[in-house]
């Protein structure tokens, strides 16, 4: 078609009319407009898995209260044995495979000790050639780990020293 102000040529690419056509009107067979589709918002997903989740804590013994109580717990766990020193860890192996060899735990001097790999945060208290104590530090304060005939007793929050009673060491139990 020819530009009549500027003498020159332009090619129209669709086939609507120049003039008195709105844009949404569109050629016979195709659709006239689309659906919009409804986004689902995270926030209403959210909500119904927590109404979901109180609904169902509301049946259980002790409910929603208990439930909440024991998720703080088991967070509580998670953080304290993701703060424990790894010296721990090093030291009640060291300990444990000892006294595998030589049925009973060593009594180390502090050279012994930084050569043998246990943690120089790690205060080991020795009790008897059958039990010891690993007192080290968290994130949230101190923990005693009880070492007894080989087997380890785990982990009670607190610094405490050797048990009164070894066939019931408390604060740890029978495991």
């Amino acid at each position: 078609m020819p530009d009549q102000d500027r003498g020159s040529y332009f090619v129209r690419l669709d086939d609507r009319p120049r003039s008195g056509g709105s844009p949404t009107d569109l050629p016979e067979g195709q659709p006239h407009h689309r659906h919009r589709r409804r986004r689902i918002r995270p926030l209403y997903v959210l909500l119904f898995v927590l109404a979901g989740w109180f609904l169902w804590a509301s049946t259980t013994e002790g409910g929603s209260s208990a439930r909440m109580n024991d998720m703080i717990e088991k967070v509580r766990e998670v953080l304290f044995d993701a703060t424990t020193d790894p010296g721990l860890k090093r030291a009640a192996t060291y300990y444990n495979s000892t006294y595998e060899r030589e049925h009973a735990y060593p009594r180390l001097g502090e050279e012994e000790k930084t050569d043998a790999g246990v943690g120089v945060g790690v205060n080991v208290v020795w009790c008897n050639a059958n039990a010891i104590v690993l007192q080290g530090l968290t994130g949230s304060g101190s923990t005693s780990r009880l070492l007894l005939n080989g087997q380890d007793f785990g982990d009670v929050h607190a610094k405490v020293g050797c048990p009164a009673d070894f066939a019931n060491p408390e604060p740890w139990g029978v495991p």
